[in-house]
């Protein structure tokens, strides 16, 4: 399949019209080559303060916005139900997961994906962040280096968001490490490299907004032996094994 776009941004919202605000500009001031790019933005039905946001902000924004406007359900804990929605309506070979409240600081990041380009490795990305002023890793731990990754989207639309840890950045860290532990090669560590702002005063645990702390209620933090875990990673190893291929190693750097 031959892709209109390199990267589309998933990005979940709800009534934080201004950070989402800051988030677009942002990116369309750091995209060099806007056409590579597409914003894939989840609104829920009752956000209409939003939507008329989002439908203005698409006339003037240079980089394609698409839009899925679905029942709220358990907000943040419906998170792998809104990202498999937004994935269906990509036309972009990647897929990053993204928050509404991101600042993209890196000139022409999505320049640095170009030599993956109909590579369809699943890709590390080293994020460093600014809050309070000061620049970290989003996580601190070596092991946690690529915990945000750029999913492939015919994998990802093939395998789809794990249910009971709806995030994207935990479908890197709950399937793909252990079966790399199992010997089999789904990881690439890559040069990919990103600065992003958060807003002064959140925390990593603590999102801000009551919609996100809501929804964690409805998410199984604990599921490591959970049979929906087992079947998921049997997926994906049945999709890995069915396309050795795209997993061996080669000339990329990692």
């Amino acid at each position: 399949m031959k892709y209109k776009k390199l990267v589309g941004l998933i990005i979940p919202t709800r009534k934080r019209i201004n950070l989402l605000k800051e988030c677009l500009d942002s990116f369309n001031q750091k995209t060099q080559d806007k056409s590579l790019v597409e914003f894939l933005i989840k609104i829920d039905t009752d956000d209409t303060e939003t939507i008329q946001f989002v439908n203005e902000y698409s006339l003037t924004s240079e980089i394609d916005v698409k839009v899925v406007i679905s029942d709220r359900k358990n907000g943040y804990g419906s998170l792998h139900e809104h990202n498999n929605s937004l994935a269906n309506i990509s036309e972009a070979e990647f897929l990053f997961g993204m928050n509404d409240d991101v600042e993209m600081l890196t000139d022409a990041w999505e320049q640095q994906y170009l030599k993956y380009k109909d590579k369809s490795f699943v890709l590390g990305v080293e994020v460093k962040k600014i809050q309070d002023g000061v620049v970290t890793h989003m996580f601190g731990r070596e092991d946690d280096y690529n915990a945000h990754p750029t999913i492939p989207n015919d994998i990802y639309k093939f395998i789809g968001s794990l249910q009971e840890h709806p995030m994207m950045d935990d479908w890197w860290v709950y399937v793909t490490r252990p079966i790399r532990g199992m010997g089999l090669d789904m990881q690439r560590w890559l040069d990919i490299q990103l600065l992003w702002k958060r807003p002064d005063g959140y925390s990593n645990e603590r999102e801000a907004d009551q919609t996100y702390l809501d929804g964690r209620s409805h998410i199984n933090w604990n599921h490591h032996n959970s049979p929906e875990l087992f079947n998921y990673t049997n997926k994906v190893i049945e999709y890995i094994n069915a396309n050795p291929e795209r997993f061996l190693e080669d000339e990329i750097s990692h």
